[in-house]
């Protein structure tokens, strides 16, 4: 871009990423999954309630309608009648859980202490 512009990438609210999904398209609206393995390139824009299936792989350059599913080994299209089920459970399981699995490490050694400057007479 001339004007020095950099593209920012939009992210809606309630989306799911899973395991090893790669997403480089700039706008993502809500409520959308992307199952492990799934990509979604730069050119390729997610509306609402979208479902990018296990593997599938989305670099046309267009924006999904809403509700979309992207599914099977030759990643075939439908839409469904209604948006994904909200992922409360799995929000609210992960945030007891992960606290438990997540631990600071000390450090070995403290870092030594600056030594005392002396006044210059």
């Amino acid at each position: 871009d001339e004007s020095g512009a950099v593209p920012v990438m939009i992210i809606g609210n309630n989306n799911v990423f899973e395991v090893g999904s790669v997403c480089h398209s700039l706008k993502i609206g809500d409520s959308n999954i992307l199952e492990a393995k799934s990509f979604v390139g730069r050119n390729t824009n997610l509306s609402n309630g979208c479902i990018v299936g296990a593997g599938c792989r989305l670099t046309s350059e267009e924006t999904m309608l809403e509700n979309s599913v992207i599914y099977g080994g030759n990643c075939n299209r439908r839409l469904a009648k209604e948006k994904p089920a909200p992922q409360t459970l799995q929000i609210d399981f992960l945030s007891k859980v992960l606290p438990n699995y997540h631990h600071l490490k000390k450090p070995a050694k403290k870092p030594a202490a600056a030594a005392p400057q002396q006044a210059a007479s």
